[in-house]
Parts: structure tokens; sequence; C-alpha cells
């Protein structure tokens, strides 16, 4: 099966409105035993997170701030590929350049003007692509408005924390 007719598959169980058939649960769990190195366990697959020696980590692996914008450059990726997939488009390689500014003030509560997340994340999009500029429009108005993770970021996601015991 193609990825055009995934996708289609997909766009029709989504268009039934059936939010049960449409629902894709997520879990995981990070362990983090000393230091600031954690190992995140999401269904068959292993993630590291550390900090940089700077940070009191060992720099090891991505800090969190870089696997937030790895993911989300990743989620932009796979939905343009999609997308394009649906459109007809042939789409070859896709880069996402991502860049976030945090301010310790935020984290350190020294200023309570002042978020602890990214004050702004710049995104920079390159593909190959021998789309006309009204298909790449379409395109990216598809992701703009269909990519999950910068929904996450833009939006008011509800998070809970509960501790546990």
């Amino acid at each position: 099966m193609t990825l055009r007719e995934t996708m289609q598959q997909h766009q029709t169980l989504a268009h039934k409105g059936d939010p049960a058939a449409c629902r894709e649960p997520i879990a995981g769990t990070t362990v983090q035993t000393g230091g600031m190195r954690a190992e995140g366990r999401f269904g068959r697959h292993i993630v590291m997170i550390d900090e940089p020696t700077g940070f009191g980590g060992e720099d090891s692996a991505l800090n969190p701030a870089e696997a937030l914008l790895a993911a989300l450059a990743s989620s932009i990726s796979v939905t343009l590929r999609c997308h394009a997939a649906l459109l007809g488009l042939k789409i070859g390689r896709i880069q996402v350049d991502a860049k976030g500014d945090l301010d310790i003030r935020g984290f350190f509560d020294a200023d309570p003007a002042i978020r602890s997340g990214f004050q702004s994340i710049d995104l920079k999009v390159a593909m190959d692509c021998d789309a006309s500029p009204e298909q790449l429009k379409r395109l990216m108005a598809a992701m703009d408005r269909g990519c999950p993770m910068l929904d996450t970021c833009r939006g008011a996601t509800s998070i809970k924390i509960d501790l546990a015991r």
C-alpha cells in the first residue's frame, strides 16, 4: 500500500467522525535515577534525555528543550509528507531548522513576567517538491492546521500532574 492510500484510509476514518476510532492514545514513562540523565520508554522505543554539563548534566543526550524542538520539527516533516501524498504531490527531502529561546529567569522564578518555556520558536522549512506556488500554499496550510506537535506547542493543552506516593 502506498503512503497516499494509507493516508486516504486514515482521512476517510477521520471524516466518519467516530471519536473512539480516531483517538491514538500515546503513553510512556521516563525515569531519572540520579543526575540529570533520564531514560524514557514509549512503546518499544527508548529515548535518552540529559542536560549540558553547564546545567549539571553529562551532555550525553538531547536536553528536554532540544527534544521538544526535534519532536516539533519531525512532526512538521511527517505532516507535510502525509498531506503531500494526499494532494498527489511528489516530495523528496524535507529539512526543518528549529531555533528557540529559553530564559532561565523563568525557570528560577526570578521574574514573574518571564515564561519558563520557550520565549519564541523560529522554524524554517525547506523541501524538494515540484509543486506550484498555489499547491505549496495549500500544503503549508494543511500542515499548519494538521500538525499535532505544532498544535500542542501553540495551544492550551490541558496537562494534569499528580504526585504519586
